[in-house]
């Protein structure tokens, strides 16, 4: 196996140039299975590469995202047929037989005896000692009589390919129907949601403007000023309509986050962990930049992209500040500011983000949400400091676990008396889902968006506000 499995520029646009997509979906497993990339930022760079090459990479695409989707089932099955355990095989042979796998079981109208081939030929490139091991655990795979490989024999968990650590977290806080629910839609693709400014155009001339540019989209499930992108970007950020309209592309759970807040003109705000500045951007833009936004962020690189966002939209009233929101105090220049409305988008585990960011099943562990439980308080226990008498704290969160969610709500409460929940009832759009239990949690100012029944990404939201008068 040579020394380093290369990801670069050169040795990408060779594999594109000759739309040899196996290769390149395996090259961008390795790296997310094997070095702790990102899948987003894999796929990025190749996406690029294809686009100056004028080629597509929408099964590479595909791949990629359903093997990282199905990781956990496929590696049960790989131990269930073949004996053979997952994590003491050489690197390159897990990944080559992993990405057969998924075409096997998964992938549509894929012969398989194409999954099994192709990746015992780029295993023999990669590490050509193993490439006698993978074809020999693939043929034991392929022989296995269909009705052994039948998930709907398994336990829900192995079924909707979550591991114990997430499935577990899912029941205990929804319940055994509602955690499969949740899990089953965490299995189809995110939806491409983008919001634009409604004040400069509506909903359905926008839907318009994007059809005259092959672009074809759908209102949002609930949020007003958002159109679904359907068959997948096709270039949206590269549409006329994309800088005309102040278009950002952004999840519904997150756009709620700004509705929920309910910005003013002249409100000055303080935006904690704000990059790449989605939700800062949509504050501004529902008041037509007639306000003031301090967006922080603990990575100056990250803040960047704020200001680039801030450029292309044409947004003049936010500022960045580069702090670690953990430990944030008021400015020395005045120590008495404080803010309208303070925003806590904190560090969480991801886990209504399956459907967009599946490599968070593999790489979440109960190690790492021991050490984000205190972040994510630490955070609200500082920035609340910087909410004025009568302002708003907002505290939001892009997983489905109550330990991060109301849990960390109920310890705040309990420790800052000056600050209480609000009904976010009057908030919240009109084409929503709401139920009597989620009229209640509303009322009670939070609210969990849930991906079977919102259409959207796994989110919670809470408001609070701070008493008027000193106690």
């Amino acid at each position: 196996m040579p020394d380093e499995i290369k990801y670069k520029k050169k040795e990408l646009q060779k594999i594109i140039a000759e739309d040899n997509e196996r290769e390149l979906c395996f090259l961008m497993l390795y790296w997310v299975y094997e070095k702790d990339a990102y899948s987003n930022l894999v796929i990025k760079k190749a996406d690029k590469i294809a686009s100056e090459a004028g080629k597509k990479i929408d099964f590479a695409r595909a791949m990629l995202y359903g093997t990282l989707t199905y990781t956990f089932t496929i590696d049960f099955l790989i131990r269930h047929l073949t004996k053979e355990e997952v994590e003491l095989m050489d690197p390159v042979a897990r990944t080559a037989v992993r990405m057969a796998v998924w075409q096997i079981q998964f992938g549509n109208n894929i012969p398989d005896y194409a999954a099994v081939d192709a990746s015992v030929e780029i295993t023999k490139k990669y590490n050509h000692k193993a490439s006698g091991y993978v074809n020999a655990v693939l043929r034991k795979f392929t022989e296995c009589p269909e009705a052994k490989r039948y998930l709907e024999q398994f336990k829900p968990g192995i079924r909707v390919a979550l591991k114990p650590e997430i499935y577990g977290i899912f029941k205990k806080d929804f319940g055994k129907q509602t955690a499969f629910e949740i899990g089953k839609a965490l299995l189809e693709p995110a939806h491409i949601t983008v919001r634009f400014d409604a004040h400069k155009i509506d909903r359905d001339s926008l839907i318009k403007e994007l059809g005259k540019e092959g672009i074809t989209a759908v209102k949002g499930s609930f949020i007003p000023d958002c159109v679904e992108i359907t068959g997948g970007l096709n270039g949206i950020e590269r549409s006329e309509c994309f800088n005309k309209y102040g278009m950002f592309v952004q999840g519904q759970g997150a756009m709620l986050v700004a509705h929920i807040a309910h910005p003013r003109v002249a409100d000055k705000i303080l935006d904690c962990c704000a990059a790449p500045g989605g939700k800062s951007t949509h504050m501004a833009q529902m008041c037509r930049d007639d306000l003031s936004i301090i967006a922080v962020d603990i990575n100056e690189a990250r803040l960047k992209l704020v200001r680039d966002n801030c450029k292309r939209l044409g947004l003049t009233s936010i500022e960045t500040f580069c702090a670690d929101a953990s430990n944030i105090n008021k400015d020395d220049r005045d120590s008495k500011k404080t803010y309208d409305i303070v925003l806590c988008d904190v560090p969480c585990s991801g886990l209504g983000l399956l459907g967009r960011k599946p490599d968070i099943r593999e790489k979440f562990t109960y190690d790492e949400l021991d050490e984000l439980i205190p972040l994510q308080y630490s955070i609200l226990d500082h920035a609340c400091k910087m909410v004025r008498p009568g302002g708003t704290l907002i505290y939001c969160t892009c997983t489905l676990n109550s330990d991060e969610n109301e849990n960390q709500i109920e310890l705040f409460l309990s420790e800052h008396r000056r600050f209480h929940t609000v009904p976010i009832n009057k908030y919240l759009p009109a084409d929503i889902y709401m139920d009597d239990e989620r009229e209640m949690t509303a009322s009670n100012g939070m609210i969990t968006l849930l991906p079977h029944i919102d259409g959207c990404e796994g989110f919670f939201i809470c408001r609070m506000e701070k008493d008027r008068k000193e106690d």
